[in-house]
């Protein structure tokens, strides 16, 4: 018995061997022999099931290290192995177990402390992986693996800072780690830190060329750059190495748009949505560049699809009534038309109240508590509620204010009910024609930013170029100093930019209205005294179009939808008249025309 065992242990050793040099199909014949003669030798099992992990055998290895722990609970390596064979079988939970069976006797264990943190992120139990990972890598500082899985968790928690400064830590110490520079590219680009995340796309591309995303991301920070060209370039690239990816048709597609190939834009949003049918925002982007085309007998219904983006699913409305959308009859009905988007949509849109109730419906509109006083006798509405009204009136069909458009069959400019189609509240028109100079000056409103209350990191820059500092106005407000016969007034609101008019030594021909626009009521009494407002795309050109006031529009290079293309007018308002500006950020030749087109009222 003694001779056997001998041999086998003989075996053992050959299989081993065999095993360090990869050749793992006679080193299985080995073992095989070894456990036939000693099948409760813990070794062997433990060999064996290492050989089974090598093969990618995954079952096969946790069963035969399952029984090797048996054979040997003390074993502390056998844990982490067979604990790697479930992390493979997608069996997570109950390799964060043998985790904690290591950690509770060796806690100091960097490597089952990363392994147990990167199973509790696939379990969602992201703190207490990131407690793990933080561990791992204090106790591992020259381990890349951990402080790329920690910059993994930092991101997670939008810590951007942090998890840049982990994955920048990963590079240092394995340059080609292609994996950290794309998510170090990734978190940049999610903190719009856009220079930074191409030059990480870039080293990911320097190691592997064929890298799919990191090139299609290269593509979209480009666009966000204002580079459509080369941002169109990069998704050529990554095109010709993978087409089959919605997301990637849909930012070529809205690269395409940007630059005026609108033919080409089209066919890429119908190729995402090909590929995948639900792509929402491929659908919504479709419906906003046809009604940026004026083709809206197509785009008012493609424009539905709002409701299904990630931008606008949370804010669809719950009710027991049903939708209109113009198919039932509403004869001696109540109907419940409800406010979206922002101040500037509503005003736009409550032009078709009156089509509805022409239908027979007795229209309840629910707006924002700051329009509730101006729209309180809207021509169309028997009743106006606030939306932070808890109860409502009863009602028996419900409508999105912005779907009026599809539901009133408005399908070509000639069907858009023109302005003006709003009175000013009687109260502070008559408050500001007794606060106004009585003389026969040209009273002009200025309007140079739009809200300061936006957060989010892509508000934020939509609000960033449909701005300019009152200072890119001077040229304008200069005309003041020259020309008796011509007055200012500032209907801005928000302490920022009103911050910029105080500090400004132009102020003095500029008065400051903030302090006496409380609501849209009061801003609409102003705006009734004035001849002229010249404005960014913000909620008050839209009050000013709603009342037949003229209005100048400075519309950034990349416009709304509803200022569609290349023409100084619009249908939604006749009495507007679109400067538009040629190159995002760049002011000066659209402030050069306003002065120009001022100086020709004043002559």
């Amino acid at each position: 018995m003694h001779q056997q065992a001998n041999a086998s242990l003989i075996l053992l050793q050959k299989a081993l061997a065999l095993h360090q040099k990869g050749d793992l199909a006679p080193a299985e014949e080995l073992y095989k022999k070894v456990l036939v003669k000693l099948p409760d030798h813990f070794e062997a099992n433990y060999l064996y099931g290492m050989l089974k992990l090598h093969q990618e055998d995954w079952e096969a290895a946790e069963a035969q290290l399952a029984h090797a722990i048996e054979l040997n609970p003390d074993h502390r390596d056998t844990y982490f192995d067979h604990a790697g064979a479930l992390v493979h079988l997608g069996r997570d939970a109950e390799a964060v177990q043998r985790y904690d069976e290591i950690l509770a006797q060796t806690p100091d264990f960097a490597d089952a402390l990363l392994a147990r943190g990167t199973a509790l992120r696939r379990l969602k139990r992201s703190r207490e992986a990131l407690a793990d990972i933080e561990r791992a890598a204090a106790l591992t500082p020259d381990n890349p693996d951990a402080w790329f899985q920690l910059g993994n968790l930092q991101h997670e928690f939008y810590g951007y800072r942090d998890a840049r400064a982990s994955y920048e830590r990963a590079v240092a110490l394995r340059p080609d780690f292609i994996e950290a520079w794309f998510n170090l590219g990734n978190t940049c680009k999610d903190s719009y830190q856009f220079d930074e995340a191409l030059r990480a796309y870039d080293h990911a591309l320097e190691v592997q060329p064929d890298f799919f995303e990191a090139q299609s991301n290269r593509g979209f920070v480009l666009f966000k750059m204002q580079r459509p060209m080369e941002a169109l370039e990069a998704y050529d690239r990554a095109m010709a190495l993978d087409d089959s990816s919605p997301d990637l048709w849909f930012n070529r597609g809205s690269t395409l748009e940007q630059l005026y190939r609108f033919s080409e834009a089209t066919e890429c949003y119908r190729r995402a949505r090909e590929l995948k049918p639900d792509a929402s925002s491929a659908a919504w982007n479709d419906a906003l560049l046809k009604l940026r085309q004026g083709d809206f007998a197509n785009g008012w219904p493609a424009y539905e699809s709002r409701w299904a983006t990630e931008q606008m699913r949370t804010q669809v409305r719950q009710f027991l009534q049903p939708l209109w959308l113009g198919q039932q009859s509403l004869q001696d009905k109540t109907i419940l038309i409800h406010a979206e988007q922002g101040f500037g949509d509503t005003l736009q849109f409550v032009r078709y109240l009156p089509q509805v109730a022409a239908l027979g419906a007795r229209v309840i509109l629910e707006v924002p508590p700051a329009l509730v006083r101006l729209l309180a006798k809207v021509p169309g509405a028997a009743q106006v509620i606030s939306s932070d009204q808890f109860m409502r009136p009863g009602f028996d069909y419900h409508c999105p204010l912005m779907s009026l458009p599809l539901a009133c069959k408005s399908f070509s400019e000639a069907d858009i009910p023109r302005s003006p189609y709003l009175l000013p509240d009687a109260d502070a028109w008559a408050t500001w024609l007794q606060r106004l100079p009585r003389n026969r000056a040209m009273r002009v409103g200025l309007v140079w930013a739009g809200s300061s209350a936006q957060t989010h990191p892509d508000a934020v820059r939509i609000e960033g170029e449909r701005s300019l500092p009152f200072e890119a106005l001077a040229p304008v407000v200069e005309l003041a100093q020259e020309h008796a016969q011509l007055e200012f007034y500032s209907v801005q609101v928000g302490e920022t930019a009103v911050a910029q008019l105080r500090n400004h030594p132009l102020a003095s021909h500029v008065r400051d209205c903030s302090a006496e626009l409380q609501d849209f009521a009061d801003t609409s009494g102003l705006i009734a005294n004035l001849d002229l407002l010249i404005s960014v795309d913000t909620s008050v050109c839209h009050l000013a179009g709603a009342l037949g006031k003229p209005v100048w529009l400075l519309n950034r290079a990349n416009t709304c939808w509803r200022w569609q293309l290349e023409r100084s007018d619009t249908p939604w308002y006749p009495g507007m008249h679109l400067f538009r500006q040629k190159q995002t950020g760049d002011w000066s030749e659209v402030v050069a025309e306003v002065r120009n087109a001022l100086l020709q009222q004043l002559a």
